[in-house]
């Protein structure tokens, strides 16, 4: 269940539409803040490139700051991933990896961060609530010479020098109200901060982002670059273990996922021949326990499945508890897919503005 619909759940619509009004008038007002210099930016010292986005749910966006971090690392940079670290058990700024190793799990760093840290070994993922604290740790304490800041277009505290929007080309909506009555974080015309939009998952004709694009025009006539959602392979928890498809394209699989777009996860993984049997949604970011995972077990049986399939992310939380791993990952066939993102129009362009950044850490 994604934000949006926690936040619905039960309330008559008009009582939503009611709510959004103060939403987005206090919203706006913020902004107006930071606009005229109330409220006010701090610089990091180094060159920060923000990834964010303007709905709630699953936009892609992680792929996106992957994509850009990664980067940035071939080009030499020493970088640092900042983020909340949504829903982690621990507070204040913590170091989730320095570049060399990963300290804490996904309970203590968040599943996000820790899984970026897993995909990016060489990168410093840093999480705090304040993200102004956590990049004066990654830059005084890890020596990180930018900053990729995940999921920060609403956090205008610490400045960026590349503000990058990512929206969802297969669900963008431009009538979507705002939350909670729908799923935007703030008016449309919000995204005229935005250097540069990225539509991602146009894993369809370039047609589906070209028509995105055209509605997005109303209110921004900058940058766009277009993403697809690629699999780049399916490993076995909680070893790793690489697994070619075929050997599992004919296996009956139970799909289960705590993340916003469990649909387009499903979807993603029929197109790619996989046998979908069942599936199961749990809540974005949701904590398993022990019961959640006896009651897949005793799904994946009804159903006639043969091994469970999840995403990187839900994977991240399940290692995060130790008699999961023993009782549940060591004695059962549990996959989980790995995801990136690609760049299909808008490349260059798109590639250039970060260079641009990667380039100005030298006077920073």
């Amino acid at each position: 269940m994604e934000l949006g619909e926690r936040l619905q759940a039960g309330i008559p619509r008009p009582v939503l539409r009611f709510l959004s009004w103060p939403f987005g008038l206090a919203v706006c007002g913020r902004n107006k803040l930071f606009d005229r210099k109330i409220l006010r930016t701090r610089s990091a010292g180094v060159p920060v490139i923000s990834v964010g986005n303007i709905t709630a749910g699953g936009t892609g966006k992680t792929p996106v700051a992957e994509f850009v971090a990664r980067h940035c690392l071939k080009r030499g940079a020493k970088v640092a991933i900042i983020s909340r670290g949504y829903k982690r058990e621990s507070r204040g700024v913590l170091i989730v990896s320095d570049g060399r190793s990963i300290f804490v799990n996904a309970a203590g760093g968040g599943d996000e961060p820790v899984q970026i840290a897993r995909r990016l070994p060489e990168a410093c993922v840093v999480v705090g609530e304040r993200r102004v604290d956590a990049a004066r740790v990654a830059v005084e304490r890890l020596g990180a010479e930018m900053i990729v800041l995940d999921d920060g277009f609403q956090h205008r505290y610490l400045h960026r020098d590349l503000d990058i929007v990512v929206i969802d080309a297969r669900r963008f909506d431009d009538r979507d109200l705002l939350l909670p009555a729908g799923r935007r974080r703030e008016p449309w015309f919000g995204i005229k901060r935005a250097d540069v939009v990225a539509f991602t998952k146009v894993n369809g004709p370039s047609e589906m982002g070209h028509a995105a694009v055209s509605r997005l025009r109303r209110w921004y006539d900058g940058p766009t670059v277009l993403f697809r959602t690629t699999l780049e392979r399916i490993r076995r928890a909680p070893d790793d273990t690489v697994v070619i498809h075929e050997q599992i394209r004919s296996t009956p699989l139970l799909a289960f996922s705590g993340i916003a777009d469990h649909d387009g996860f499903v979807e993603d993984l029929r197109a790619v021949g996989l046998t979908v049997r069942c599936d199961r949604h749990f809540p974005d970011h949701h904590t398993y326990s022990l019961g959640d995972v006896q009651s897949l077990a005793e799904t994946l049986r009804h159903a006639g499945a043969e091994a469970f399939i999840t995403t990187e992310k839900d994977v991240m939380r399940l290692m995060a508890d130790g008699q999961i791993v023993e009782r549940y990952l060591q004695t059962q066939p549990v996959y989980y897919t790995c995801i990136a993102a690609e760049a299909v129009e808008g490349e260059e362009q798109f590639l250039s503005m970060v260079n641009a950044c990667v380039d100005r850490r030298a006077h920073s």
